[in-house]
This record gives C-alpha cells, structure tokens and sequence, in this order.
C-alpha cells in the first residue's frame, strides 16, 4: 500500500511579506515612542530615585568613579546643536567669545607645555 504523502507547509523563501498589503505598518512605530517595557522601568527608576535619590549618586561617585561616568555620559545625549550667529568679526570680539561655553567645558581639559604659569 503506497503511503500517502503528507503535506508540510514551508516557510516562505525570500520576503515575508507581500507587497502593497494594507494590513502592514510600513511606517512602523512612530520616533520618540516608547514600548511598554521601556515605559515601565523609567517609572520604576524615578520611584527608586525619589526614595534614594542623591545620597546613591555621591556613594556611586566615590566608590566606583567607571561606573558613575559611564551613567552620566548614557544620560548625556549623543549630538547636541547649536546655532552661533557672529555679527562681528573684529579681533576684539573674538577673544571675549567664552568658548569654555561653546566647547562644553572640553578646552579646559588642554594644556599647553609653554604656558609659564
């Protein structure tokens, strides 16, 4: 007696989805949203902060400085902009611009070998 051949359903090769089907998303989660999950653990966080709040921050800072920097500079965003306009570009101006303001702090960081003082 021949056996019957069964059926198996493979799956798909190539693209999953069919072209122009109105039941996808194609424009996909909408930018700034966040998922439930993501939701959920930043309220968990700000409860934890308010009940703990800056005593864990300066025990964090000065028990394990990596980690405190690694935190901050998450919390920190990526890229920041800035629109400068100058209107005078007279010698003057330029050497009262406070650059500690536009570099973000990071000129303070250099240090020149021939500075006398």
């Amino acid at each position: 007696m021949p056996e019957a051949k069964k059926s198996i359903k493979k799956a798909p090769v190539g693209r999953p989805f069919v072209k122009n089907d109105p039941r996808i998303n194609r424009s996909g989660r909408r930018l700034g949203s966040r998922n439930k999950f993501t939701h959920a653990f930043v309220d968990a966080m700000l409860v934890d902060f308010e009940q703990y709040g800056e005593s864990v921050i300066a025990e964090v800072r000065q028990k394990d400085p990596a980690t405190y920097i690694r935190v901050a500079t998450a919390l920190l965003p990526s890229r920041s902009e800035a629109e400068i306009e100058v209107t005078d570009n007279s010698n003057d101006h330029v050497e009262k611009i406070d650059w500690d303001v536009i570099t973000g702090g990071l000129l303070a960081t250099v240090t020149t070998v021939d500075d006398p003082k």
